[in-house]
């Protein structure tokens, strides 16, 4: 009860532990960021591009490796907690996405001719060891997917020799393990801090007594420990930051903690677990009429259900993203077309920030295929498409997102910031077209990426010295 306790904590964080951005509901539910006219979708989703990227779709002649799950179809996985009965749908929107990048591609030809199939995984939260094996056995590839206790695929992972284009990691054991690529690199050393250096330039009185709550689950904590090493990098910052735990599993009341804040005269503050819970932290400080000048969240937090429940209270709330905006589609090409794709393809399927995470890893992999085969007499095989992956160094999802560098593993310098108002999400940072629109709707920091030390978790389990990095 312990474990399920600190794995409900932990699902909330799964955003952030990918760098990733929060979206809308889903997509028959009305909102206009979600729905696009018969039209657009039709022009759009059947273009051969997706945004500034060519499709990695299409017509050609290539086989896959029989004895790596080959067949007529190339099958991949997309697990996910779907099944989790504490919070049933936990991160269906990665498979939602699958299904809709499958649709376009399949519609094209496939990849280079071999139509994509879905092996559905379901690891229920507690069931990986399952769920890999059934991958073993089925699956050509993980790709686009993610699970909470992502440590817990090994050894089998490298035992079966699968390779994985992830969505998202949590534990530090699968973001450093071999065998797999991120289109949005997750390392748990190396950190983007551009929010940090803009919060020291236009926020600098509010940074003097910085205070970061925390779940007291391990990958929350774990969060923390990130989170104050790079706040020290940066320097300059004003004090170090305090952590204080509350426990993940729920408190009775966060009137404690709000008055806690105000005691202390915290000035700075970053959350982290989930955002329903920080709304009720929210609502307590609004009660005693005492809020930090500059709260500061990371990207599980720019997420319209957060806005819309918290109200009012979330008024000034700032979350980052790398993602291009829900709110925006029409400034980000990639984010319409994703919307209209999803909107022919599987309009039921949720629209969320996952879904982008997703939607990004599926391209990947279809463009490392593409390469792959051009060296490999046409047979599609999972360490030369692991290599091609790995070549790639700079990715943007076709504009979904900012530039990053999977091949090197390599997070992203730039982002954008957003800031809760009335209810909803607005842009706080770069403006569009301002002289701080350094990259395409998100700004560059010079120094945007931080080394840090630190132990955030063993590292050893996802390594497998046969198969090399």
């Amino acid at each position: 009860m312990r474990r399920i306790a600190s794995a409900i904590a932990v699902s909330s964080l799964l955003i952030l532990g990918a760098c990733s951005a929060g979206g809308g509901d889903s997509a028959d539910s009305g909102s206009d960021t979600t729905a696009a006219s018969d039209t657009t979708a039709v022009t759009a989703a059947d273009s051969g591009k997706f945004g500034d990227l060519d499709s990695p779709c299409g017509p050609g002649n290539a086989t896959v490796d029989p004895a790596q799950n080959g067949g007529p179809t190339l099958k991949i996985a997309t697990p996910t907690d779907k099944g989790f009965t504490v919070l049933p749908g936990l991160d269906i929107e990665l498979e939602d996405a699958a299904k809709g990048f499958i649709g376009w591609c399949n519609e094209q030809g496939g990849i280079q001719g071999v139509p994509l199939e879905l092996v559905e995984t379901d690891a229920a939260l507690l069931q990986v060891p399952a769920a890999m094996e059934k991958m073993c056995a089925e699956a050509f590839a993980m790709v686009g997917g993610g699970l909470v206790f992502d440590d817990q695929e090994f050894p089998r992972f490298h035992e079966c020799k699968m390779i994985d284009i992830a969505g998202y990691t949590v534990t530090a054991t699968k973001a450093e393990s071999d065998g797999q690529v991120q289109p949005v690199p997750n390392p748990s050393n190396v950190k983007p801090t551009g929010w940090l250096l803009w919060a020291k330039e236009n926020r600098a009185a509010d940074l003097a007594k910085p205070l970061f709550l925390a779940g007291n689950a391990v990958t929350t904590k774990n969060v923390a420990l990130q989170l104050a090493a790079a706040w020290d990098v940066v320097g300059g910052l004003g004090a170090k930051p305090e952590i204080i735990e509350y426990n993940s599993a729920g408190e009775a009341s966060y009137a404690p903690y709000a008055q806690q804040i105000k005691d202390k005269g915290v000035t700075y503050l970053s959350f982290i677990g989930a955002p329903d819970t920080f709304i009720s932290v929210l609502k307590a400080l609004d009660e005693i009429g005492y809020r930090p000048g500059l709260i500061m969240n990371d990207g599980n937090f720019y997420d319209q259900q957060f806005a819309e429940k918290a109200g009012a209270a979330a008024d000034g709330v700032i979350a980052r993203t790398a993602y291009a905006s829900f709110e925006n589609p029409d400034t980000f090409p990639a984010m319409q077309q994703f919307l209209d794709i999803m909107a022919k393809h599987n309009p039921s399927g949720k629209i969320a920030g996952l879904g982008l995470q997703s939607f990004s890893a599926y391209l990947l992999f279809a463009t490392a295929v593409n390469k792959c085969v051009e060296t490999n007499n046409n047979v599609i095989e999972r360490e030369c498409v692991l290599k091609a992956a790995k070549s790639i160094t700079s990715w943007t999802g076709g504009g979904l997102h900012t530039e990053t560098n999977p091949g090197e593993f390599t997070p992203s310098a730039c982002g954008a910031l957003m800031v809760a108002e009335g209810g909803s999400f607005k842009r706080l940072f770069p403006e569009i077209g301002s002289a701080d629109d350094n990259s395409n709707g998100w700004h560059c920091w010079e120094d945007g990426i931080a080394n840090i030390t630190g132990d955030f978790g063993d590292v050893s389990k996802g390594k497998d010295p046969t198969r090399g990095s």
